[in-house]
């Protein structure tokens, strides 16, 4: 038989594949836009090319690297790239005005979903962590001793 304890991914490896999986569909789906975006616009064309860099650079470091600087760096790019995609949908970029109010845009939306994801991910690792033992320390604190007395006692 089986012992479940030991039959379980920990949840940060999952979170990792997540994020590593996530950051890879934000490259994907920029890669899928630059041939449109490059000739027209270069410089969000090479926002393009450093925001799918940047993303799949992360991703390997996710692989390879535990802790909360990566996931602080993956957060800083689907942050960074949420923020753009927004700016670019009402304000408007510097070279770029002709998608204002444009909301309607399949890799858009897709492109919001994952660095929504990517955000979501990277703040929930980034929660301080307490350990089970810390845990059961601070709840030692507020248990209230079992006082005997001599009537209480057996001899």
């Amino acid at each position: 038989m089986h012992d479940l304890a030991y039959d379980r991914v920990p949840t940060e490896h999952l979170a990792r594949g997540a994020g590593v999986i996530a950051l890879a569909a934000v490259a994907v789906i920029h890669v899928l836009d630059l041939p449109d975006t490059l000739p027209d616009l270069p410089l969000i064309g090479s926002g393009y090319l450093v925001l799918i860099a940047a993303a799949l650079a992360t991703s390997t470091l996710l692989m390879t690297l535990p802790g909360t600087r990566v996931w602080m760096l993956a957060d800083l790019i689907g942050a960074g790239a949420i923020a753009a995609y927004v700016l670019s949908r009402t304000t408007g970029l510097p070279t770029d005005t002709e998608d204002i109010g444009n909301w309607n845009c399949a890799l858009g939306i897709a492109a919001l979903s994952v660095e929504t994801l990517v955000v979501l991910l990277a703040a929930w690792r980034m929660l301080p962590r307490r350990s089970r033992r810390a845990a059961a320390y601070r709840a030692s604190l507020y248990r209230t001793p079992k006082i005997t007395t001599s009537a209480d006692s057996t001899h």
